[in-house]
């Protein structure tokens, strides 16, 4: 039975296989990840990783636990796999990647708003480009069109979220959303929102966006040590290969900026200290 047969048929199983929903945190824990003080979407955050193989059982577990079992539960379901799954699910088999698919959509297009978030941050983690050139994930049949859509949020960290996945999904219909979004928010000073969406643009790396890179290496926008700061010096080491991984190097240490500037390094291919 394909993964969405057996997703389904978990749900279907009767009311006792969700009446006790599955936990994020001991699933992790069970694999041999160090859960920090915030639980999965901390460990998700610092982009820990699972062990490889990853234990027999984790993530079928995880899977249900990302069904309807309650808003609290499902979050921390989704940002568990996540972590375990990694970025473009490598070590996930097919049919259980497909199955995680059906919940992950499912969540998007739910009526709770962090719900909403952690299916989109995690599917974009989990459908991710990869970044070693091989074979995209298979994503299930409007993932891309669901996560898009959370660009029209009323609700800033949902259009955030939505940036997140959408620049590792590498989606380049939204392009022009993104550098509208980009525009209006650093002329409000909106650092948070300016970096998402500059990030999502680097990612895509569409060669309209080396306009904008080249603008900010001749201000002082990205100067400033934060998250925006970072998501600069990545897009100028990308576009303009102009020494810019140094300042990402010195910063993969910061703990609370170095999950970031691993991340870009581990995309730019520049070894990490």
């Amino acid at each position: 039975m394909k993964a969405p047969g057996i997703f389904a048929a978990v749900l279907l199983a009767g009311s006792t296989v969700l009446a006790q929903a599955p936990n994020g945190r001991a699933v992790l824990l069970g694999a041999g990840v160090e859960v920090p003080r915030g639980g999965p979407e901390a460990a998700f955050d610092a982009g820990l990783t699972g062990p490889a193989p990853i234990p027999p059982g984790a993530i079928s577990m995880l899977i249900v636990g990302m069904g309807p079992v309650g808003n609290a539960a499902r979050v921390r379901n989704a940002y568990a796999f996540g972590v375990l799954a990694g970025r473009s699910a490598r070590p996930v088999p097919p049919g259980e990647l497909a199955g995680a698919g059906v919940a992950l959509l499912n969540m998007i297009v739910s009526e709770d708003r962090n719900t909403r978030i952690a299916g989109s941050r995690v599917a974009g983690r989990v459908y991710a480009t990869p970044i070693d050139g091989g074979p995209v994930p298979v994503r299930p049949k409007g993932l891309l069109e669901a996560v898009v859509l959370l660009l029209n949020a009323a609700h800033e960290k949902e259009q955030m979220a939505a940036m997140e996945a959408i620049g590792l999904l590498g989606e380049t219909a939204a392009v022009p959303s993104l550098t509208d979004i980009y525009t209006r928010s650093r002329a409000a000073n909106k650092r948070e929102m300016a970096g998402a969406a500059l990030e999502a643009l680097v990612r895509i790396g569409d060669p309209q966006s080396a306009a904008l890179v080249k603008e900010l290496a001749a201000d002082s926008w990205g100067e400033r040590n934060d998250a925006a700061g970072l998501t600069v010096a990545f897009a100028r080491e990308r576009y303009l290969k102009d020494g810019s991984a140094t300042r990402l190097q010195e910063a993969a240490a910061d703990r609370k900026l170095g999950p970031q500037a691993r991340a870009y390094l581990a995309e730019l291919g520049v070894p990490t200290p």
